[in-house]
């Protein structure tokens, strides 16, 4: 095995630790705490969360719970998707890697 590979492997353990850490806190947190914020140049960002709030940089639109619970099911999706192109590389250099 050469040196750059063990370094490559060093460096996919971290991502793969980092998406497993970001896995944990989005299955923890509630659907209700998620938001989509959509930015455009000056003040017309959108930002769609339960409360709807306004604020200086953004508007805010209220949005259901079914949204919300959908988000966090794309955004778990999504890092599901991070940690397996990370255990494929890891495999693709002779790693095992665990759940």
């Amino acid at each position: 095995m050469k040196i750059k590979d063990v370094e490559r492997i060093n460096e996919l353990l971290k991502a793969r630790e980092a998406v497993l850490e970001l896995i944990g806190r989005v299955k923890a947190v509630e659907p209700s705490s998620f938001s989509l914020m959509i930015e455009r140049g000056g003040d017309g960002s959108i930002k769609l969360s339960e409360e709807g709030a306004d604020s200086a940089h953004y508007n805010g639109y209220p949005v259901s719970p079914g949204f919300l619970a959908q988000l966090k099911v794309l955004s778990l999706r999504e890092l599901g998707a991070r940690r397996t192109a990370v255990d494929e590389q890891l495999t693709a250099l002779g790693v095992e890697t665990e759940g």
